[in-house]
């Protein structure tokens, strides 16, 4: 597999997936932009394969696998990786496994079966996820596809900032994505940071995560899962990998809100832009709606995810 993270394994990956993928549009929203202040543009990768961006790097990291004689892939996940690994492997013909939290939502476990992934259910701790996943690719002898730190789903994930380049680098100054691994936001602040510093990448986070505090002071989050109802970063670490990546190139730039304030972002996302989002997704968008700094003047947010249980319901 990719022992590298860099641009040329990124433009690489970029070649390799973009035949398999959707380019997903840019939206806006006039009511979104009063509220705001400013022009705000959407990338709406809720609306690629799988509902998420992670079928980037999933499909990235599976085709690599089966270049080198994989009997299958596995990985733990809530959902969205679950589902992207499951429709790569699908895709390319790989079997694949999936490690799900007994906590997971109904819609992305019927999603993950959807594509043929046999599933094996744990408790929901990260202790959990990883050591039962270790056993079962021990046990079948598959290739683990971590959700985050993994140099294959890394490049793989910035595909999408090729595409939102190429359909907005001159109309933005700033990218706001959600970070729970760290895997997708170490991506892209990677390949923008190398090849487009002139646009700052904000990482938002639930407020118990405490991301800035490990950047800035090395100190790494007490806990191991958050209690948000993002449940896609749900995560409380971010990757090895991640890590220094993240330091160089978004220490100081980490945002952190509140339950409230992702709960009324995803209201204003879903009634105004039309748009169904997960919360995860309209993390992003709380970092402006009720965070942004001054002097970002034209802000890009991510909406990384559409997989919104069907039993959930705003209060």
């Amino acid at each position: 597999m990719t022992t590298e993270i860099s641009v040329a394994e990124m433009r690489s990956a970029n070649k390799r997936t973009a035949p398999f993928l959707h380019n997903t549009p840019i939206m806006s929203s006039e009511n979104i932009n009063e509220k705001v202040g400013v022009p705000v543009l959407f990338k709406c990768e809720h609306l690629q394969k799988t509902g998420s961006f992670k079928v980037r790097g999933a499909l990235n990291s599976a085709i690599l696998a089966k270049e080198q004689m994989a009997k299958g892939v596995i990985a733990h996940s809530s959902g969205n990786h679950g589902q992207a690994l499951a429709w790569a492997a699908q895709k390319i013909g790989l079997p694949c496994t999936i490690v799900v939290p007994d906590n997971a939502p109904i819609s992305k476990i019927d999603g993950m079966k959807e594509y043929n992934a046999n599933l094996v259910f744990c408790e929901s701790t990260v202790t959990s996820r990883e050591s039962v996943c270790a056993e079962q690719a021990e046990k079948l002898e598959y290739y683990f596809v971590n959700p985050y730190d993994c140099e294959s789903m890394i490049n793989g994930h910035a595909s999408i900032a090729f595409e939102i380049l190429e359909q907005a680098g001159d109309d933005i100054d700033s990218i706001f994505l959600s970070v729970g691994g760290g895997g997708f936001a170490s991506s892209v602040a990677f390949f923008i940071g190398n090849l487009r510093p002139d646009i700052e990448v904000f990482l938002v986070e639930p407020e118990d995560k405490q991301l800035s505090n490990l950047l800035a002071n090395n100190v790494p989050c007490p806990v191991d899962t958050l209690d948000t109802m993002a449940d896609g970063v749900r995560v409380a670490h971010v990757g090895t990998l991640c890590e220094p990546i993240l330091r160089k190139f978004c220490t100081g730039k980490v945002i952190s809100v509140k339950e409230e304030e992702i709960k009324e972002a995803l209201k204003l996302v879903w009634t105004r832009l039309k748009q169904r989002i997960e919360p995860s997704a309209a993390l992003a968008f709380a970092g402006v709606l009720y965070h942004k700094p001054e002097h970002v003047k034209r802000p890009l947010v991510i909406l990384c995810g559409g997989n919104v249980d069907t039993n959930y319901v705003i209060d």
